[in-house]
């Protein structure tokens, strides 16, 4: 794992102050919880680190985390709270593509391909610690090891899976009615929970920001649903009937 030596000398190469250096330490566990070094034992994470540059930041409520239409060097670990993918309209609004929570990485395409970022903003919903990395000096120095089978293996996972996560909002944009939108959706987080209820976890504003649609009729079409016996709303508590569908 992470030595003592090699912390000191991770302060002393980043001239990290003390108060960031307190927020390292109390953070740096958390990373072997994390999607990416999933199945990997600290020690082997320490080894695939030892390849790359690293720091961690701390960012307030509200923050942009990438400097909007430039490129992106580091990838990002959110050791806590939550950060919001937003996409901005040619009005100049922006709404939600998703949100990504503890142990989700961002920036992983736009950093192992070298694209500027000209697509995506990542705000910041909640305060955040951040621990970024250069993923291609892990990538352009491969080892023949079964911890690093499984750190490819597990960004393979991550982003075959950030593209269903996008196939599955282009699906929900392209149904032609608010209802059938939030249809989708709703079925979705039911599939997830495994369960005919779930806990909605945006805002009115931001769910309306999600379906691309005003507040006002978000709530004007759940209270029609909810009428129509489609469904039961109870403050974030959503349960979907059982003949809820399409047809």
């Amino acid at each position: 794992m992470l030595t003592t030596d090699k912390i000191i000398k991770y302060r002393k190469n980043n001239m990290l102050p003390t108060q960031h250096f307190l927020i390292f330490m109390e953070n740096i566990q958390e990373l072997g919880k994390c999607r990416l070094f999933k199945d990997i034992d600290f020690s082997d994470i320490d080894l695939l680190l030892e390849k790359s540059d690293y720091y961690i930041k701390e960012y307030l409520k509200g923050a942009d985390i990438y400097p909007a239409d430039s490129p992106i060097s580091h990838a990002g670990i959110i050791l806590s709270g939550e950060v919001d993918v937003l996409h901005t309209s040619i009005h100049g609004d922006e709404e939600i593509v998703g949100r990504d929570c503890k142990g989700d990485i961002i920036g992983p395409a736009f950093c192992i391909t070298g694209t500027c970022n000209d697509l995506s903003q990542f705000r910041v919903r909640n305060n955040v610690i951040v621990f970024f990395f250069n993923i291609n000096k892990i990538l352009e120095n491969p080892v023949c090891s079964e911890y690093y089978s499984i750190f490819i293996r597990n960004l393979t996972n991550i982003l075959a899976s950030n593209n269903i996560i996008l196939n599955r909002k282009i699906k929900l944009l392209t149904r032609r009615s608010l209802r059938e939108k939030l249809m989708v959706y709703f079925i979705h987080l039911s599939d997830m929970a495994g369960s005919n209820s779930f806990e909605l976890h945006f805002t009115r504003e931001e769910l309306a920001r999600y379906v691309f649609s005003e507040r006002s009729s978000v709530c004007r079409e759940l209270g029609k649903m909810q009428d129509d016996g489609l469904i039961k709303v109870n403050g974030n508590i959503i349960t979907i009937s059982n003949d809820f569908s399409f047809t």
